[in-house]
């Protein structure tokens, strides 16, 4: 609604892991330069994990575009499926047909076709995002998989992206053969400070915005530094946010002022930021299934903002892939459909978020008023040794 009145091309700062959008930040150009290293060697298995919104699946399909014209890649975004399922999605992605659906003959269709790739001198690759959902029986079928050499040669290479718990995931005794077979390993941490004002810009430039006058004030783009951790799923939240206030009361600058009213309204924000890294390796809450969350928070609260959060990056992740797939207008309508579900889950996840603010305060009310009722109890109950007390005084 506001990239006219900006003089945008498109919105700056959409959740969607756009590969253009992407910022090569000094670590995302590490984990990239990881990535690469992986691929040009052919070695078995490349693993990435990052904090929710850090930017793995961006990053995953910046690296899609730029080698999906010299290898044969399967992309896999939904990971809550059995071997089963998961062999049948591999054989879809791969654009291959088995004779049944049972397990030996989809094994059978994928390692002929590696096989025959190979021989052609092309290469086949497994790229698994979120892959800390899968389960251990399906991450044995992987396993199973990258059993296929030619030599010294892999006929598969697997790259495993994730978050944190992935590598608890993979720290299971009954995946020690896959996990040593783990040849590039590196984790994605926020962006440092210092960064976050140059991710805002690039952003900014890639939308479309030429003009020489700052939008950000240098002071705002410290508090989002600050607010986000360096987290860049939450910068985009808060600067999206922020531009719509901006839009609303028909000013093009955004001081810091603005943006607390933005989190004043959406305190969900902050909510998502607590315990993450802040680039320097000191983090909060334990890692957990779904975004960090504080540790404070009520634990079924925890696990249905997890699940939500979850389910809204995986309709991300689907929209993502039709586009890449098909520019038809199917791309349009699912995105509106897409939007409205997002909006809806947002306010569950505030509405959410406001009842567990408020169980906490009167949690607190209720200690108070034990603590006075015992005092009550207590003088009751001794008040007539205390009136004697005073009486010899």
């Amino acid at each position: 609604m506001y990239t006219k009145f900006f003089g945008f091309k498109q919105r700056p700062f959409i959740l969607s892991p756009d590969p253009d959008f992407l910022y090569l930040s000094r670590v995302h150009d590490l984990a990239f330069t990881h990535l690469e290293y992986g691929i040009i060697h052919n070695v078995g298995f490349i693993a990435l994990t990052g904090d929710v919104g850090a930017g793995k699946t961006t990053l995953l399909n910046y690296l899609f575009e730029k080698v999906k014209d010299s290898l044969d890649i399967a992309m896999l975004f939904n990971t809550n499926l059995g071997p089963q399922e998961f062999l049948e999605m591999l054989v879809k992605e791969f654009e291959l047909n088995a004779p049944t659906k049972g397990k030996t003959d989809l094994f059978e269709t994928l390692s002929g076709h590696f096989l025959k790739q190979y021989t052609k001198g092309e290469r086949c690759v497994i790229m698994v995002d979120e892959a800390q959902n899968l389960s251990l029986e399906t991450f044995e079928e992987l396993r199973m998989l990258s059993n296929l050499e030619i030599g010294s040669d892999f006929l598969l290479q697997i790259i495993l992206v994730g978050q944190p718990q992935l590598r608890e995931r993979l720290s299971h005794p009954s995946l020690s053969q896959l996990t040593q077979r783990i040849s590039v390993y590196f984790h994605l941490s926020p962006l440092a400070p210092e960064e976050v004002e140059n991710y805002i810009d690039h952003r900014l430039k890639v939308a479309g915005y030429n003009s020489a006058n700052p939008i950000f004030a240098r002071e705002t783009v410290q508090y989002i530094a600050e607010l986000s951790r360096g987290i860049p799923r939450i910068i985009n939240s808060i600067c999206d946010m922020s531009l719509t206030h901006a839009f609303a009361d028909g000013v093009k600058f955004i001081s810091r002022e603005m943006v607390k009213r933005v989190i004043d309204d959406n305190q969900l924000l902050l909510i998502f930021s607590e315990g993450i890294e802040d680039g320097k390796g000191n983090a909060g809450s334990p890692s957990e299934p779904g975004p960090s969350l504080p540790v404070s928070m009520d634990p079924d609260v925890r696990t249905r903002l997890a699940g939500i959060y979850e389910r809204i990056e995986q309709l991300e992740n689907r929209i993502n892939a039709v586009e890449s797939a098909d520019k038809d207008r199917l791309a349009g309508v699912l995105q509106a459909m897409l939007s409205k579900e997002h909006e809806k889950n947002l306010d569950l996840e505030q509405k959410i978020a406001i009842f567990d603010h408020k169980y906490k305060e009167l949690e607190k009310e209720l200690e108070i008023l034990r603590g006075r009722a015992e005092k009550k109890e207590y003088k009751k109950k001794n008040g007539k040794f205390w009136e004697v007390l005073g009486g010899k005084k």
